[in-house]
């Protein structure tokens, strides 16, 4: 079933090419949170009681990103990001700290997008589609990874530089990323990027 969604939506953008349709890419930096990932850990020489702590926050974050413009207002757009690494740290029930590890998070998505011309320059745009996201944690030098698929959304404004160039805000849920210690793990960002229309 999620191939067929992806074969449809990249089919999609080949479909009824006005004159006007754009390919484009882009890439973009900002911060990216976590929640969920803290909270009661049990495995091979953790004390009972103890806690992960310090995966719940805020890290830097890129992404590549590249779209087809259908028309002015509607198209489709393919994603990668590096959500950040966290040092995570086990602790005691007291709070000493036990021993650390590292959490690593990342995504790739297929979206529909929807832009809202505000005057000349400026627009208004906004995706929904499926995030696969993929996390790994590594304590004790033993790692477990996992991936899900989420749906995912974002909405942000675009300012065109030049008839090619464009810089975004966006803002993006990418849903969960799996079951942490806290419950389900869930990611967003904040990014600014560059565009380039061609």
């Amino acid at each position: 079933m999620k191939k067929v969604f992806l074969a449809g939506a990249i089919a999609a953008a080949f479909v009824a090419m006005p004159a006007s349709a754009q390919w484009y890419a882009g890439v973009g930096a900002g911060s990216s949170s976590a929640t969920g990932v803290d909270g009661p850990i049990i495995g091979a020489g953790i004390p009972a009681g103890a806690r992960l702590t310090d995966g719940d926050s805020s890290k830097g974050m890129y992404k590549l990103y590249g779209g087809y413009q259908i028309t002015p207002n509607w198209g489709v757009e393919l994603q990668y990001s590096d959500l950040g690494n966290r040092d995570v740290v086990a602790r005691t029930a007291a709070g000493a700290p036990i021993v650390t590890g590292s959490l690593k998070l990342s995504q790739y998505s297929i979206a529909g997008t929807g832009t809202l011309p505000l005057g000349r320059d400026f627009s208004l745009f906004g995706k929904l589609g499926v995030s696969k996201n993929r996390g790994k944690i590594t304590i004790l030098g033993q790692g477990n990874s996992g991936d899900k698929s989420s749906l995912m959304a974002g909405v942000g404004v675009a300012y065109n530089i030049t008839p090619a160039l464009a810089v975004r805000l966006e803002y993006e849920d990418f849903g969960k990323t799996g079951e942490g210690f806290g419950g389900s793990i869930r990611t967003d960002a904040y990014s600014v990027s560059l565009k380039y229309a061609f």
